[in-house]
C-alpha cells in the first residue's frame, strides 16, 4: 500500500493550551488595575498558562495558585484556597484578586462562593481586597469562553446602579494590546468617557521598567467597573458571544443600560457602523481624520480594482 505524506492525517489540536478556559480568564484579570489572577487547582495549571502568556506577550506575569495536593484532591481545596489568598494579600497587596477554577476543583465540586464566605468571616477584622470568582473548567469551551465568562463575572459581581452618566461601556473581546490602545484613542477623539473591560494594553504591553513592579501598572480601575451600571450604553464586540456570558446584555437587563451588539470594526461596513454609533452616543460628528482615512481606503480599492477584480484568494498567491 502506497503512502503519501501530503495526505497524512494531522491532529486538529496543535496547541492544547489555547483551548484552556482559565487562560482567557487570567488575561481578563490582568486587564484590571491592581489585580492578581489566582487559579484554584493544581500548580501545573498556573505554570502552564503563565508560560504560554509570557511567551506570547514577552512580559513578566504572575499567576497565583492554590496548589492542590493529593489530599486536597480527595477532601477538597478549601484550606488551600484560603492559604493562597492570605499569601497573595501578604505578598502583593492587590486591589482585586480574580479566582478562576480549573478542571480539578470543578470536578471534585469545590464551592468557591462558600469558601470565600468562610474566608471573609475568618478575616473580618483585617482589610481585604475585592475578590471575584468565575467557574472556568477546561473540559468545556475554549479560552474565549473563559475570557467572556470572566468579563461577565466581573460585571455581575461589581457593577452597581444609580443615576445615569455619559459613560460608555465597551467589551471588546480578546483583541491585541495595540487594538485596545487604538479603541481608547478613538473614544477620546469622540469625547466619550470610556469603561473598557478588560484593558491589558499597558499591563501586558508596557514600556521597559527601571524598577520591578509586583503588579504591572495599568488596567481598568475598579471604580470605573462599578460605574458600568450607570452608563448610558454598552457595546459588545462579537456577534457569537453566548447570551449567558454577555456583559452588555446583563447590564441592559439589570440596570437598563442600552446594549449594542456589533461585530469587530474590521472593513468598511463594520467600521462605519461602529463610528456612526460613537457619533450618535457622543453627539459629535465623525472626526475628519477618520473620514480621510476611509476615503484613502476606498481610493486604494479603486486604484487596484483592475488588478484584483474577479480574483480569489488562491489566484493571488
Amino acid at each position: 500500500m502506497s503512502y503519501d505524506r501530503k495526505t497524512q492525517a494531522k491532529a486538529i489540536t496543535v496547541n492544547a493550551c489555547k483551548l484552556c478556559n482559565p487562560l482567557g480568564a487570567s488575561l481578563v484579570f490582568k486587564g484590571i488595575e491592581g489585580a492578581i489572577p489566582l487559579l484554584h487547582g493544581s500548580q501545573g495549571c498556573a505554570t502552564y498558562i503563565r508560560r504560554y502568556l509570557i511567551s506570547h506577550f514577552k512580559e513578566p506575569i504572575d499567576i497565583a495558585s492554590s496548589s492542590f495536593s493529593e489530599s486536597a484532591t480527595i477532601f477538597g481545596g478549601e484550606e488551600n484556597l484560603k492559604k493562597a489568598l492570605r499569601n497573595v494579600i501578604s505578598q502583593y497587596q492587590p486591589g482585586l484578586i480574580g479566582i478562576a477554577t480549573t478542571c480539578l476543583s470543578e470536578t471534585i465540586g469545590d464551592d468557591v462562593r462558600l469558601i470565600l464566605h468562610h474566608f471573609h468571616q475568618e478575616n473580618s477584622d483585617s482589610k481585604q481586597p475585592i475578590i471575584v470568582s468565575v467557574a472556568t473548567p477546561s473540559y468545556q469551551g475554549s479560552h474565549i469562553d473563559g475570557f467572556n465568562a470572566a468579563v461577565f463575572a466581573v460585571i455581575q459581581q461589581l457593577a452597581a446602579g444609580g443615576p445615569k452618566t455619559k459613560l460608555v461601556n465597551l467589551f471588546p473581546g480578546m483583541v491585541s494590546a495595540a487594538d485596545l490602545r487604538y479603541l481608547k484613542a478613538t473614544f477620546a477623539d469622540f469625547g466619550l468617557d470610556l469603561m473598557l473591560l478588560p484593558d491589558y494594553s499597558e499591563t501586558m504591553d508596557g514600556p521597559t521598567w527601571n524598577n520591578y513592579h509586583k503588579i504591572a501598572p495599568g488596567g481598568t480601575g475598579v471604580e470605573k467597573i462599578k460605574a458600568s451600571g450607570r452608563a448610558q450604553a454598552s457595546i459588545q464586540f462579537g456577534l457569537t458571544v453566548n447570551p449567558n456570558q454577555n456583559a452588555a446584555l446583563f447590564l441592559a437587563e439589570k440596570y437598563e443600560v442600552k446594549s449594542y451588539q456589533l461585530g469587530l470594526p474590521i472593513g468598511i461596513k463594520g467600521t462605519d457602523r461602529f463610528l456612526k454609533l460613537l457619533s450618535e452616543l457622543s453627539g459629535n460628528e465623525i472626526p475628519q481624520s477618520y473620514q480621510a482615512e476611509r476615503g484613502r481606503l476606498v481610493d486604494s480599492y479603486i486604484d487596484g480594482h483592475k488588478y484584483l477584480f474577479g480574483k480569489k484568494g488562491g489566484s493571488l498567491r
